[in-house]
């Protein structure tokens, strides 16, 4: 039996699925400040867990930790780690324990957007331009020599599309609300391509297959907007592209010297099926692509993954259980929840097979700048991409919430 490091920022479906085995000891390593934000006080009564905290010098708590192993008597076989905010430090501790897992420089290629895109383009992968900046007059300089034509401002290190900001004007650049400190921000020319994002599961240096997702509309803009906001698995590549997911992302997996894990990629297809590679994570995707791959094809993501964590070798097998399935994110506002069209109602529209609704009456709902951001979610089963955003067009035009800041001040959103 395997004993697993496992850093996990908050309980997750991957967490869940971890308990469920017999096959590994798991010792689990969380964030101090993470205590009271994101675990309940059952979850804070777990045993086989250890708080590391991140805000101390990390010379003095990894001895602690080693310590702690010691006192113990845990001895430790691999490392698992599906947190995009914690991967330095989930990695930095792996390391310190001699235990497999990304190098120092593997962290920044697949963190810091910069030397990402950097490494794409060593390794013969297209991306748009690009620059680091530091100060508002560097992104002036990059959107006069763009032309003037609309840029994007975000952190080096984003996550879910926070601070992410179009440029469009000078106006813009100077109306930003941000503090722009050294090697933490980028700029790069807006990609005018269709997004689509691709999930694979990596073994020995080997892609063991790579799973499509396709977007209706560009995840950060979709949600900022209310636009329909969805993505769902995609079986079968459009014949336009000029790639194979698979190969591509064995281009990466080689370039960058990646071993075993997950790998999810946001990619732009241009109108000629040309590929430009955006940002990518060395983790499983977020929002419920995990569970439209795994109902699309028949098979567990999350216990290959661990499989893999564990050196077990997987062998894929897919029982194709549903054609396509997605998920299709409500739109949001924000306000006291006046009222919002009732989950068993979205639940008896064709094709939906599950769904969740945030937004609660005489509750206030939050609108966040986050590529996540939703008053509730469904998902939808159907035969094809077509069919599947066909269905969930329907739900989008008849879905409704309404909010009120006070008691004269309504606003409704009806699709």
């Amino acid at each position: 039996m395997k004993n697993l490091l496992y850093f996990e920022e908050f309980v997750s479906p991957l967490s869940k699925k971890l308990a469920a085995r017999n096959d590994v000891n798991v010792l689990k390593v969380r964030a101090v400040k993470t205590i009271n934000k994101f675990f309940s006080k059952e979850e804070l009564m777990e045993q086989n867990v250890y708080y590391f905290d991140t805000e101390k010098d990390y010379d003095t708590e990894i001895r602690k930790f080693k310590e702690w192993l010691d006192k113990e008597n845990i001895t430790l076989d691999c490392f698992l780690n599906d947190s995009e905010y914690y991967m330095e430090i989930a990695n930095h501790i792996a390391h310190s324990l001699d235990l497999p897992c990304l190098s120092f420089e593997q962290v920044k290629w697949v963190r810091d957007k910069v030397d990402m895109k950097d490494k794409f383009n060593e390794i013969g992968l297209s991306t748009v331009d690009y620059a680091p900046i530091e100060s508002k007059n560097d992104i002036i300089d990059f959107f006069y020599k763009n032309n003037c034509q609309t840029i994007i401002f975000k952190p080096r290190r984003a996550m879910n599309s926070m601070n992410v900001y179009k440029i469009e004007s000078v106006k813009d650049i100077n109306d930003l609300d941000i503090e722009i400190k050294p090697n933490k921000y980028m700029v790069e020319t807006f990609c005018y391509g269709h997004e689509w994002s691709i999930e694979s599961l990596v073994q020995d240096g080997i892609v063991l297959d790579s799973y499509l997702t396709y977007l209706p509309n560009a995840t950060i803009w979709a949600s900022i907007e209310n636009k329909l906001h969805a993505h769902m698995t995609c079986i079968n590549q459009p014949d336009y592209f000029e790639m194979t997911p698979k190969e591509y992302i064995q281009k990466i997996v080689d370039g960058f010297g990646l071993k075993n894990g997950t790998m999810t990629i946001e990619i732009f297809v241009m109108s000629n099926g040309s590929i430009i590679a955006s940002e990518l994570g060395w983790r499983l995707p977020g929002g419920r692509a995990c569970e439209n791959h795994s109902l699309s094809y028949g098979f567990d993501i999350w216990n290959s993954l661990i499989d893999i964590a564990i050196g077990k070798k997987v062998n894929l097998k897919y029982s194709n259980i549903k054609k396509c399935v997605g998920t299709l994110n409500l739109p949001n506002l924000e306000g006291i929840i006046k009222y919002v069209t009732p989950l068993e109602q979205l639940l008896s529209y064709d094709g939906v097979i599950d769904g969740e609704l945030f937004a609660i009456p005489g509750e206030f709902q939050k609108k966040r700048r986050v590529g996540s951001d939703c008053s509730g979610w469904v998902q939808v089963c159907g035969t094809d991409i077509l069919d599947v955003l066909n269905k969930m067009q329907v739900v989008y035009d008849d879905f409704t919430i309404e909010v009120a800041k006070d008691k004269c001040n309504v606003r409704r959103l009806k699709k």
